[in-house]
């Protein structure tokens, strides 16, 4: 757990076609269900300070235990952070999310560290979000999500599913 910002609760991945990354997690790994959005989208997002239409992708939410796997797939071109890492980088893990009910407040506080702001956004009707980052290359960025009620009952069913999981249904559809 980190000292400063609680527990990590979700690796974000970035991978560049995600029904071959579905298959490898529930298939090879044995981890899921996996619940899937495609067409996320954001209601505001701005890159290292410049505001960027919403950057388009798929994303797949399963859970390894406590620790939530998401799995993101950004489509087409673009200056997004997740666009930026799948063309810099072929993909990979990208960052390591911690939850917060003080969003605000642990934003501030990464920023007074001496974090720097990678980007920021909202996702349509959902919480808001913070990249910072790394100060060592080929380290992972973090993220700070707001952790609103119904988020939180999402992420809890996502994780009570993937405890009785039985290897069906291995991905389903969410929004």
């Amino acid at each position: 757990m980190s000292r400063e910002f609680g527990p990590a609760k979700q690796n974000g991945i970035v991978v560049a076609n995600l029904d071959t990354a579905l298959a490898y997690w529930t298939n090879a790994l044995g981890v899921g269900p996996f619940y899937r959005i495609d067409g996320l989208e954001s209601a505001y997002f701005f890159q290292r300070g410049e505001p960027l239409a919403s950057p388009a992708m798929s994303i797949a939410l399963g859970n390894w235990g406590d620790l939530q796997i998401e799995l993101i797939c950004p489509h087409g071109e673009g200056g997004s952070t997740w666009h930026r890492f799948l063309e810099n980088c072929g993909g990979g893990l990208h960052h390591i999310s911690t939850w917060s009910e003080y969003f605000d407040r642990d934003v501030a506080r990464a920023a007074e560290m001496g974090r720097i702001e990678e980007c920021r956004g909202q996702v349509v009707d959902g919480p808001r979000y913070t990249y910072f980052q790394s100060d060592i290359g080929g380290q992972p960025l973090l993220e700070i999500s707001e952790l609103l009620p119904q988020s939180a009952e999402i992420y809890r069913h996502i994780r009570e599913e993937a405890l009785h999981w039985d290897g069906r249904n291995a991905v389903r559809t969410l929004g």
